[in-house]
């Protein structure tokens, strides 16, 4: 069982400066749960409320007993105190941080004749970093920086929007964006700026085998010293009468873009 002690520095990791101290993450939710246990998630605990019925989380238990990982059993008001959900079902699992270096993921890229990196400029809503992440995860991008001003992507609601994708990819995160595009186009990748006012249509535009889009915060878009390192901009088209599009949706679309041209072989 749990100590107040051990539930009280748990509790410390619902917010960033808890989760830099303690280099730990919460993952709370059996679907983000299980798709933690099947990827690369460093998890070292999972927490259960004695309030929820246990039958459910079989298939979870089962994992975790695979992987020897600890489960424990605490009363519904220490469970709350670590949940940030009002409704949650009843189990957390506390995840080591991965402390992607800027030298790391330029590790990982190096020798890839064909990667995709996203550039986040300041995304502040974790919705939608956790949309961009999961669709990053599901097209099998290469690399995520996020810039520094962004909403972290281990904050709960972003892990669990994202369903637990962080743990599938390689996220650099609070880097200033333009020593990254500078070392990205050191390496060959063309740098690309995703705009609402752009003339040239984002599936028109035929990407290159190493690509860095830039994606910006649906209110400030991307800032000028970034958006004058791009090379090409792309936009959306737009048919209705929407001011903006969701940028969670927009890295989607183009992300699905992108391979649609790999995949019939025009990159």
């Amino acid at each position: 069982m749990l100590s107040n002690a051990e539930i009280k520095s748990l509790s410390e990791l619902k917010d960033k400066k808890g989760r830099e101290a303690h280099k730990k993450f919460l993952i709370e939710g059996k679907r983000a749960l299980l798709e933690a246990l099947s990827g690369n998630a460093n998890i070292s605990r999972i927490i259960v409320s004695l309030g929820s019925n246990p039958s459910k989380f079989a298939d979870i238990f089962l994992a975790a007993e695979e992987k020897g990982i600890t489960i424990e059993e605490v009363p519904v008001a220490k469970f709350n105190k670590l949940s940030s959900t009002e409704t949650s079902q009843g189990i957390i699992a506390i995840a080591g941080v991965r402390n992607l270096t800027s030298d790391d993921l330029i590790a990982e890229i190096r020798s890839k004749r064909s990667a995709t990196v996203l550039l986040l400029d300041r995304i502040s809503d974790p919705g939608n970093l956790g949309t961009i992440l999961r669709s990053a995860a599901w097209f099998g991008v290469d690399g995520v920086v996020i810039a520094g001003g962004s909403v972290d992507a281990y904050n709960p609601k972003v892990v669990r929007s994202a369903m637990s994708a962080i743990c599938q990819l390689n996220v650099l995160q609070d880097v200033a964006l333009v020593d990254e595009i500078t070392r990205l186009k050191a390496l060959g990748f063309a740098v690309v700026a995703s705009t609402q006012e752009a003339a040239l249509s984002y599936a028109d535009f035929a990407y290159p085998k190493r690509a860095a889009i830039v994606f910006g915060a649906e209110a400030t878009g991307i800032s000028s010293e970034v958006l004058k390192l791009c090379e090409t901009q792309i936009a959306i088209p737009r048919a209705g009468k929407m001011e903006s599009l969701n940028v969670g949706v927009a890295a989607s679309i183009v992300l699905a873009e992108i391979m649609r041209q790999k995949s019939m072989g025009r990159r």
